[in-house]
């Protein structure tokens, strides 16, 4: 095999495959003291073999149970926990107190088969999907009870979770013992997943033997920022036996800080050269574009004032003679429709700042018949990111802008698949951009629940709580310096495709070369900037109880009743402007830093290491674009245009479900059978500025469903093990679909409006798994589902009269029109207007494979027993109708327009695979998680690209650990050990490189102490 790359550099798979020889030479180079520690090891296994947090065969909680030491005696519990269940479970435990497998939930969950990870900012495993079904289609509970928890985001990734996915990077991994992946519905299982239901659990003081205490500190290291920062765990868990029952309490905490760093490049979006008014024509060309203007200083032979037009009109035509139909759906084809540019080629640096801080605090109460359990739990996730971005914002402007109508292109390239490599251009503004975010989520949980046992055969169970969770950003302030009409601006993609290389025509060093400005008499914009305030909250509120009847030996009848209250509200208000003048005396070195030492891991040569970037602190300080208020014009928040909306669920269900278990033919058969019923009451609300006043727009929708589930398992001779499950499922619209929001354009006759009456997504389910427990603790799986998704939800466009949606007909009176008398408004309550709104539209298929393999190698002698192997892979294929486009609204034939894709977010292939050696004293793994590209978007080439796609990626992970004593560990682990990238590509044709960042490698030394 040979590995080919750009000179100085070492192909990935040679990279990865260095990594892992170098730790596989390290365990060997511990085989003398492996062979002495086998005894121990084999011992340790047999003592440490029981789960803190396992449950009976019968159902029951352990009396007194051992915490599980080691990575390996984690393993054998989550194996114990899976082997007993119903349906279809994998499960995660904690190798110790405080001590789970991975740094970040999210990572660990990417080790679970089906399961890929979604990483943020910074690198950090942030959402995960299961299945191929992204993070909105699956619930996560915490103790029990449905948890939201969402953080911001960089623009490119979002900005902010504003939705029901789950954010794991908000929590510390220390302060779980459990993790839990349901793929299979069960009638006792609340509904609303239709990817899987991932349960968490913290611990508990009835997990542990008697007063435990540990208590740990890291030292975690990132190879791109640069910085050591810490990471503090303690666990106190004590129990009594008195007079009134067992007793027990546990209080435990996690703080770290820790500074993550983004490089890269980002393009925002590909923009056809015929966008916003095509680019300024040579001399000569016709027709000349644009026309002359006295304002703006065009004529026949400049673009603007003091900007000469081209002369050499062989790039221009070369740009703006290709075409492209957009699959068909234009019959005339622009000039330059087919040649795609960067809308905002750019070099961006984020640097995050965080700290998190978890708590939890656990009371039992337990006597021979009842039990009571309080948990409480707190967490804080308080961020500051600061991005810089140094850019080209000419390609993304109108001539309103003095944008690209005023660039002339003075050389240009194309590669063998159309996309524009290398261009050189006149007459291009140049800015640099900074942006500080400031956002902080909070979550608090209390979750009481209980039992009593009122016979032998009798048995009833209760749980109440809540859950909330805020995310609240009070300052995302914006901050641009221009350079205009900059001459010799270019990119160049030849040399790297991910990462070009872009002359800026200036020294953006020098700050003396940027501006800001109010925009001069041409029109040119020489600075601006934008605020931003937002508050989102999630409050999910559960009340349960539960019957349970066993019937006979065989037959146990469950009972259930729910009702649950989820209420989500989003309020942003925000503003924008022009620069205004600096005072008297002020430079732009007063107002400015540097950005240094950039670039130099990125690969790409002609990547400028540093510029002159907006200092926030010292700006602020001599225009307070905060303060929100007149004294600058500009900063005052624009009340009317605001987003304020609430959606509240009230849902109440009920259960019936009978466990069974027989023996027969010499196989034993156990498993499920039950439905659930649920009532569905959904009230959506958003503020609407009608004629200058806010008014509240109301919608409501009510369901009911019947969600069916069979679980069989079938526990075969020699430890095999046949499952089946059936069921019906379903997951709930978004809560920003649902929020009836409304922009009315009566000029245009359209309407953008949220969707109140949008039905779940319901799907039926089945999965057939078969599982061989082939020795002690170990397994090998194979498994097939399948999911028929009855509808999708995505957005359309149709035509339907006003007066059906729902909203007030003042918002169709603009400048002083009737809608009775004279003048008439252009719009009236009966006019048809073409509206964007989210719809139910056809599902389709989602089907896969996915097998498992655990494997300890206790059957070779000596030192190599102390091994072992997990593996898993998944192959998932889905078929969804995406409506791309309705093709001309206006004209009776109203042509809809189709492609059939993957789920947005599916890798159809991911794998995972971990090695790793574990005696009684030294513990080492090695980690490999690959998930293959994915489609970000389907975009159906109604503007030349066909999808937004992700690139595939394998990230490497691995971790050392050594008892110094018995109560001691030093440990130290290692993340993203190849420093893998993030990249997005546009079009699989072209594949235009969208977004290229790195966040570097993360290593944590680590000493816990434990008693």
């Amino acid at each position: 095999m040979s590995f080919t790359g750009h000179p100085g550099t070492l192909h990935p798979l040679a990279r990865r495959s260095r990594i892992s020889i170098g730790v596989l030479a390290m365990l060997a180079s511990l085989h003398a003291h492996g062979q002495e520690a086998a005894p121990a090891a084999a011992a340790a296994t047999a003592t440490n073999g029981t789960a803190a947090a396992a449950t009976a065969a019968d159902g029951k909680a352990p009396e007194s149970v051992v915490v599980v030491t080691g990575f390996r005696a984690s393993l054998n519990s989550a194996l114990n926990t899976k082997k007993n269940s119903d349906g279809i479970v994998d499960v995660i435990k904690a190798e110790d107190i405080a001590k789970f497998p991975d740094a970040n939930l999210a990572e660990s969950l990417q080790r679970v088969p089906g399961v890929a990870l979604a990483r943020g900012d910074g690198g950090e495993g942030k959402q995960i999907t299961v299945r191929g079904l992204n993070a909105g289609f699956t619930r996560v509970r915490i103790n029990g009870i449905e948890g939201v928890a969402a953080t911001g985001a960089s623009d490119i990734n979002g900005s902010t979770n504003r939705g029901r996915g789950f954010d794991f990077s908000v929590f510390a991994s220390e302060l779980f013992n459990s993790l839990e992946v349901r793929k299979t519905s069960e009638a006792d299982i609340e509904e609303g997943s239709l990817g899987a239901t991932v349960d968490l659990r913290t611990a508990r003081p009835f997990d542990f033997k008697g007063r435990t205490f540990s208590i740990g500190g890291q030292e975690s290291h990132n190879s791109l920022s640069g910085k050591t920062q810490p990471r503090v765990t303690a666990l106190l868990s004590d129990r009594w036996d008195t007079g009134y029952g067992k007793v027990g309490a546990l209080l435990s905490a996690a703080y770290s800080k820790r500074r993550a760093t983004e490089e890269g490049y980002e393009a925002v979006e590909l923009l056809s050269a015929s966008n916003d008014g095509g680019f300024c024509s040579p001399v000569g060309v016709a027709p000349q574009n644009p026309a002359d203007s006295a304002v703006k200083g065009i004529t026949a032979t400049t673009c603007g004032t003091g900007m000469a037009r081209a002369t050499d009109p062989a790039a221009y035509n070369n740009v703006m003679g290709r075409k492209d139909n957009y699959g068909g759906t234009v019959a005339n084809p622009a000039a330059g429709s087919g040649a795609f540019a960067p809308r905002i080629p750019r070099y961006r640096r984020s640097q995050t700042d965080y700290q998190r801080t978890g708590i939890t605090n656990s009371y039992q109460w337990r006597n021979a018949d009842s039990e009571l359990n309080l948990d409480l739990m707190y967490g804080k996730f308080a961020n500051k990111r600061y991005d810089n971005y140094i850019e080209a914002i000419s390609f993304g402007r109108n001539l309103g802008s003095n944008g690209k109508p005023q660039t002339s292109i003075l050389d240009a390239n194309f590669d063998q698949n159309g996309s524009w490599d290398y261009g050189k251009f006149n007459g291009v503004d140049v800015r640099t951009e900074g942006l500080l975010d400031v956002y902080t989520t909070k979550f608090r949980q209390h979750v009481l629940s209980g039992s009593h046992r009122f016979s032998d055969t009798v048995k009833a169970d209760f749980m109440a709580g809540n859950s909330n969770s805020n995310l609240n950003e009070p300052m995302r302030a914006t901050v641009q310096f221009d350079a205009p009409n900059v001459d010799g601006f270019s990119w160049d993609f030849r040399n790297n495709r991910n990462v070009p290389a872009l002359n800026f025509g200036i020294d953006v060093a020098d700050p003396a070369n940027f501006q800001f400005a109010p925009q001069d008499a041409a029109g040119n914009v020489r600075g601006m900037f934008v605020g931003r305030y937002l508050d989102t909250t999630n409050k999910l509120q559960t009340q349960a109880v539960n019957l349970h009847w066993e019937l006979n030996d065989h037959l146990t009848s469950h009972f259930g009743l729910s009702s649950r209250k989820n209420i989500w509200t989003n309020y942003e208000i925000g503003n924008s402007a022009n620069a205004v003048s600096l005072p008297a005396g002020v430079t732009m070195a007063d107002i400015s830093r540097q950005i240094s030492g950039f670039g130099s891991s990125l690969g790409g040569t002609g990547v400028p290491s540093s510029w002159a970037a907006v200092d926030l602190p010292k700006f602020l300080g001599v225009v307070n674009t905060e303060c929100h208020c007149d004294a600058v014009p500009g900063s005052q928040y624009n009340y009317l245009a605001q987003t304020n909306r609430r959606v509240e669920e009230d849902i109440d269900a009920l259960y019936g479900m009978v466990d069974f278990n027989y023996d027969f033919a010499n196989i034993t058969w156990r498993g499920n059978v039950g439905v659930r019923g649920a009532d569905t009451k959904a009230t959506s609300t958003a503020m609407i500025n009608v004629q200058g006043q806010l008014q509240p727009n109301t919608g409501t929708k009510k369901y009911r469903d019947w969600l069916p589930a069979f679980n069989l398992t079938a526990q075969l001779p020699k430890d095999v093990f046949l499952r089946f499950s059936a069921g019906k499922t379903l997951s709930r619209p978004e809560y920003t679909d649902l929020a009836p929001n409304a922009t009315v354009s009566p000029i245009s006759q359209s309407v953008s409006i949220g969707n109140p009456n949008l039905d779940p997504i319901r799907a039926n389910t089945y999965d057939l798994q078969a599982e061989w427990y082939y020795a002690k603790n170990a397994m090998i799986s194979l498994g097939h589902f399948r999911k028929d998704i009855k509808s999708f939800i995505q957005s359309v466009n149709e035509r339907v009269p006003y007066n059906t949606l729902g909203l007030p007909n003042e918002l169709l009176i603009l400048n002083g029109c009737s809608l009775t008398g004279a003048p008439i408004c252009q719009t009236l309550p009966t006019t048809e207007v073409n509206v964007s709104r989210k719809v139910n539209t056809a599902g389709g298929p989602l089907k896969g494979w996915e097998f498992n393999l655990q494997a300890p190698f206790s059957f070779l002698p000596g030192f190599w027993s102390n091994f072992g192997l997990l593996a898993n892979a998944t192959r998932v294929k889905s078929k969804i109708t995406y409506i791309t486009r309705v093709d001309n609204p206006a004209t009776p034939a109203n042509e809809q327009l189709t492609q059939v894709a993957d789920f947005t977010g599916l890798s159809p292939r991911t794998h995972n695979l971990t090695l790793y050696y574990e005696d009684a004293k030294f513990s080492a793994r090695v980690s490999a998680a690959h998930r293959s590209s994915y489609i970000y978007a389907v975009l159906g080439d109604v503007n030349g690209a066909d999808y937004t796609m992700v690139d595939g990626s394998t990230n490497i992970d691995m971790s050392l650990s050594y008892n110094l004593t018995p109560q001691l560990r030093l440990s130290l682990e290692g993340q993203n050990l190849t420093d893998t990238p993030l990249r997005y590509g546009r079009d699989t044709q072209r594949n235009d490189t969208l977004l290229y960042v790195h966040s570097g490698r993360s290593f944590v030394l680590g000493l816990n102490y434990k008693y």
